[in-house]
């Protein structure tokens, strides 16, 4: 075996891979940073160049593949324009013992290649997401140095002073407090659906596997509600459940190792993406239970008596036929009356053919009030004779409705939800919806994975085919200029990681079947077309 000749080939082979790959991972580690800089990120320089340091290690699965393919084409190039490659078939080496190396070489870059987007690269990836996130005391900093909010989810904070208090007394990783605090809960249209003004909160966070919650608790609080367009005081205000703080490092399957997704097929409610959906189900099947435990004190006693938190003793007299998903159904008279009393005495008569009874969000994903809400109301009083008025929408927030129905707790486990929605679904449209949302969820995080599974595998070959595609043509093509030579390789590796993109979108929309072809066909293209050179230049 030539063995000096081999240690010679793989030398410029090597060194031309290894500078090619410096130089490609640089311009595009520093090309990565500019959309973090130029968006909404809260980066120092420091972490700008932090950033730029860890994105080195991801961009090297395409900078690898296209380098390989340059060097290679470079460095066989040159043995074939100098006649090397001649002298070599000419002294009796066949050409399979010529590429022997670059083979060789290719079967390394692939075994680098797996580890890299297996292992290495999803860590970093994870790295990545948290320098951009930072931790929450991070982020709490940053923002209220800047004097702008600081975002989880749907929930805005904004707050003049923070202090940090490690390892509080209740149980919590670290307990931050802040001054002058004003909380936006955003709807669905992006517009505050409501705020709560504090002169100072406590938030307690949780840092467990799968992600960081966060459990806040307001003092001397006012609170707007965009629905009833109004203004309560309370001393105190704290969620019922905790708030999920979005962490992708821990959850985005981008940044999750194979063994890791491994682990996320088998308990997909680990994930924050179904975890999300739990809490819709959860709030679902308890809406429900209220709604059937009403219903039935409807049936039995004609009407509802519901109090409404405050200084104030008030509370609400409805009477309707029935209350099917929290909307009110009319009496025979296709009537819904509402009346308020006020320490006991009738105060004012609602009357409306159009009433729900819903949950109130207020600062996280559930809460223990209800509000009503009703349309084309005839407001009626009932301690001055008035005329009555007409009103197009009239909301009353801070209800009890739930308060002596039992409900399922916030931790309880998808599974268990699961099981309690099955006999329900024939019940109510809505619980069905919920179980449907849950599942597509999951299909989707299944996806997913499989994109991510299918998406590693294909890159993996991508950098050991485009190597020796560089490395035939080359010798194929001597009299042709060597970046001439490295536009036909390069064409078919462009064309590969399209179809490699597109099969993955495919999968991860559920057509797996196709996406799995589509994705690998870009290889075996590559594989084609080496198989066709080496057969012209064996020939030949």
């Amino acid at each position: 075996m030539p063995w000096r000749l081999y240690r010679y080939i793989l030398g410029e082979l090597l060194r031309q891979v290894c500078l090619t790959t410096a130089i490609l991972v640089t311009i595009i580690a520093f090309g990565a940073v500019i959309k973090p800089l130029a968006g909404d990120s809260v980066l120092t320089a420091g972490q700008a160049l932090k950033y730029i340091a860890l994105a080195m290690i991801p961009m090297m699965q395409y900078a690898l593949p296209f380098a390989a393919g340059f060097a290679a084409t470079l460095t066989l190039h040159r043995f074939a324009s100098d006649n090397e490659i001649l002298a070599m078939a000419t002294s009796g080496m066949s050409y399979r013992a010529i590429f022997a190396p670059v083979l060789a070489l290719g079967v390394v870059l692939l075994l680098i290649m797996v580890i890299l987007t297996q292992a290495v690269i999803p860590r970093f990836f994870g790295l990545m997401a948290a320098t951009l996130t930072g931790d929450v005391k991070q982020l709490i900093s940053t923002s209220i140095d800047r004097g702008v909010p600081f975002a989880f989810s749907d929930l805005q904070i904004y707050a003049e002073d923070f202090e940090s208090i490690d390892d509080p007394e209740t149980g919590a990783n670290e307990r931050i407090l802040l001054r002058r605090v004003v909380a936006a809960q955003l709807g669905e249209d992006g517009a505050p659906a409501s705020d709560v003004t504090a002169a100072g909160a406590v938030i307690d966070l949780y840092d467990l596997e799968n992600g960081t919650f966060m459990k806040m608790a307001l003092e001397d609080t006012v609170s707007w509600d965009a629905s009833s367009s109004t203004l309560r005081g309370f001393p105190r205000l704290e969620p019922t459940h905790a708030i999920p703080v979005p962490r992708p490092d821990r959850s985005d399957p981008e940044n999750l190792t194979r063994w890791q997704l491994a682990d996320a097929r088998a308990h997909p409610e680990r994930s924050l993406m179904v975890e999300e959906v739990r809490m819709v189900l959860l709030k679902t099947i308890n809406d429900y239970l209220v709604s059937k435990a009403l219903n039935e004190q409807l049936e039995t006693d004609g009407a509802l008596v519901i109090t409404k938190s405050g200084p104030i003793d008030r509370s609400y007299r409805i009477e309707a036929e029935s209350i099917q998903e929290g909307v009110l159904q009319p009496r025979a008279d296709e009537l819904v009356v509402v009346t308020e009393m006020v320490d006991g005495a009738p105060s004012r008569k609602f009357t409306t053919n159009t009433a729900t009874l819903g949950r109130q969000r207020m600062l996280g994903p559930l809460g223990e009030l209800f509000m009503l809400e009703m349309s084309g109301v005839d407001v009626e009083s009932l301690e001055v004779a008035l005329r009555p008025n007409r009103r197009e929408s009239l909301a009353v927030s801070g209800l009890s409705a739930g308060q002596d129905v039992w409900q399922y707790p916030g931790g309880t486990p998808l599974r268990e939800l699961l099981d309690v929605a099955e006999p329900l679904r024939e019940e109510s449209p809505a619980i069905e919806h919920g179980v449907r949302f849950v599942n597509v969820r999951i299909d989707s995080l299944m996806g997913l994975i499989d994109g991510q599974v299918l998406r590693r595998s294909t890159l993996a070959c991508t950098a050991g085919l485009l190597l020796l595609l560089g490395a035939v043509l080359a010798v194929l093509l001597r009299n042709v200029p060597p970046l001439g030579v490295y536009v036909f390789a390069f064409l078919p590796a462009l064309l590969d990681l399209i179809l490699i993109a597109s099969g993955t979108g495919m999968v991860r929309n559920g057509d797996a079947a196709t996406g799995f072809v589509l994705a690998w066909s870009g290889n075996a293209i590559l594989v084609i077309l080496i198989g066709l050179s080496f057969f012209k230049v064996s020939r030949n």
